[in-house]
């Protein structure tokens, strides 16, 4: 068992992994450092791990201008590449992911916002949620706005999504947790609750919109029953297989 204490080494492994360590993932609404509240996290490699799952019926085959959406996972980056996303919904369609060698930000259609990003210090847990009402999408970093852009791109969201990977050969290198997807757009004030909990932990009115979670603390069986080889989705049934 790998904990994830102040100083995290990762020991070498195949395929994207579940770690788990209930008592230092636990924050105490500490401010600096923030830490998520998770029973474990996902461990990506940088080189071939990732968390391949199936596109959410309510955005599959869907055009960007025909629904608002919410992106969120914590993520903590042991090094940092550009493209090598967070949360990829479609295959580049809509990512949290580095726009260079130090900044994260929003993607859409493989084209990337340089005024709205934040470059995170490496080994150190951050929150990140992506927004998007109607052409303005919106980065918060632990609870914080970033910024906005506008955008009127009008791509076709892809049937394939992934945590830890953009759909390509770009890699996450760190720890993912806690990552879930709305059909709205959620305030800031949504925003600065959900980061501070689990799936277990979210109110009904938190739950309302919300299309899928994975905390990415425990490993399944692909289906979601007991087993390995998969994440479980605790609020729909796009399950993970971890790759």
């Amino acid at each position: 068992m790998l904990g994830l204490g102040s100083n995290i080494i990762k020991s070498p492994s195949s395929g994207a992994t579940i770690i788990t360590d209930n008592l230092v993932l636990r924050h105490g609404y500490v401010v600096n450092p923030v830490q998520p509240l998770s029973d474990g996290a996902a461990s990506f490699d940088g080189t071939s791990d990732y968390v391949a799952i199936p596109t959410p019926s309510a955005f599959s085959g869907e055009t960007l201008n025909s629904f608002d959406v919410t992106m969120s996972a914590w993520a903590n980056f042991q090094t940092i590449g550009e493209y090598e996303a967070i949360l990829c919904l479609g295959t580049y369609d809509l990512e949290i992911a580095p726009t260079s060698a130090t900044e994260v930000g929003i993607w859409v259609d493989n084209a990337a916002y340089g005024g709205a990003v934040y470059t995170p210090t490496l080994n150190v847990w951050n929150h990140y949620a992506a927004t998007k009402s109607g052409n303005t999408y919106t980065l918060y970093v632990n609870g914080v706005e970033i910024g906005s852009n506008d955008d009127a791109d009008n791509a076709s969201i892809g049937s394939s999504s992934f945590i830890g990977r953009n759909g390509s050969t770009n890699y996450f290198d760190g720890y993912i947790c806690n990552a879930g997807i709305w059909s709205v757009a959620l305030s800031q004030a949504q925003i600065k609750s959900i980061m501070w909990k689990n799936y277990s932990d979210l109110t009904s009115s938190e739950t309302a919109s919300l299309v899928s979670w994975w905390n990415l603390d425990e490993e399944t069986a692909t289906d979601g029953t007991a087993g390995t080889g998969g994440v479980k989705d605790h609020k729909g049934s796009n399950r993970g297989t971890l790759s």
